[in-house]
């Protein structure tokens, strides 16, 4: 009976080892294909970098006008996101619910129908599991918007620059929107300050400019706007609109630009990598 039990014994080890063994290389192999993905995603946007600088380093026009072909590589851009914004809406949509269980109120998302909307009070398991793919989608956001921003030729400057600027009214009400407790929903210190800083750009080269008479108008609105962001007394960029160059560019397109803003992912929709390792808003 010894021999039988310690052979027994023995070979129960053995199977706890294995399967120790095999629990390793799962996990492993998850870590390996999470930051390969994380390297690609950096390799990614450090071609962007590479090809157009760095953010902050970007200069608008002097009179904040866009030229209509640099608008509509936007609006490709914009419609080539859509798919992962709205899968990015639906993971905060499930946050709310998980949120606000404990009150009995229905929440509906944004873009639901009105039979989506019927169904929204109840919570699934399939809700539940959505939020753990929030990493990967927005991963994958990332990576669409980069792989769109080099076929359209435009760096991350110049769409931080469009993107505040035709947004800015939208923004300002993000205080009305289901998402307004959402981390997501604001725009980040970081963009805010890359912001300011492509706007002093402008400035400079507008302070710049011989045609005084023309810019002295735009000068005293691009201040303002400079001192408002960095004094917190707007907490969004334009929240009235942008300066008059770009307003009479962006007129023609404001219909189809409305359609594809993404409410609640600003965050997301800005995301950049860090001159370091990992991401920042």
């Amino acid at each position: 009976m010894a021999k039988t039990f310690n052979k027994n014994s023995r070979g129960g080890r053995r199977g706890c080892l294995w399967l120790l063994l095999i629990l390793l290389f799962i996990i492993a192999s998850g870590f390996y294909f999470l930051t390969a993905s994380v390297r690609e995603a950096k390799q990614l946007e450090q071609t962007l970098i590479d090809r157009f600088g760095w953010t902050e380093k970007y200069t608008p026009s002097a009179d904040g006008s866009i030229p209509a072909q640099r608008l509509e590589a936007f609006i490709r851009v914009r419609e080539a996101v859509q798919p992962q914004c709205k899968a990015y809406q639906v993971i905060l949509d499930n946050i709310i619910k998980i949120e606000r269980l404990d009150t009995g109120e229905q929440v509906s998302p944004v873009n639901a129908t009105s039979d989506e909307a019927s169904d929204t009070g109840s919570l699934e398991f399939a809700d539940i599991k959505s939020i753990f793919t929030a990493g990967s989608t927005m991963m994958d956001f990332s990576n669409t918007r980069n792989t769109a921003l080099l076929a359209e030729d435009m760096g991350l400057g110049e769409y931080l620059n469009i993107y505040l600027t035709a947004y800015g009214e939208q923004l300002a009400n993000t205080p009305g929107s289901a998402y307004a407790e959402m981390e997501e929903a604001t725009i980040s210190p970081r963009a805010r300050n890359e912001f300011i800083q492509i706007l002093s750009n402008q400035l400079a080269a507008l302070e710049a400019t011989t045609d005084e008479a023309a810019a002295n108008g735009l000068i005293a609105e691009l201040r303002l706007e400079i001192k408002a962001l960095k004094d917190g007394s707007h907490v969004s960029p334009w929240p009235n609109g942008p300066n008059s160059g770009s307003r009479r560019s962006l007129a023609v397109y404001g219909a189809q630009l409305a359609g594809l803003y993404c409410e609640g992912i600003v965050r997301i929709e800005l995301l950049q990598k860090n001159r370091g390792f990992s991401f920042d808003g």
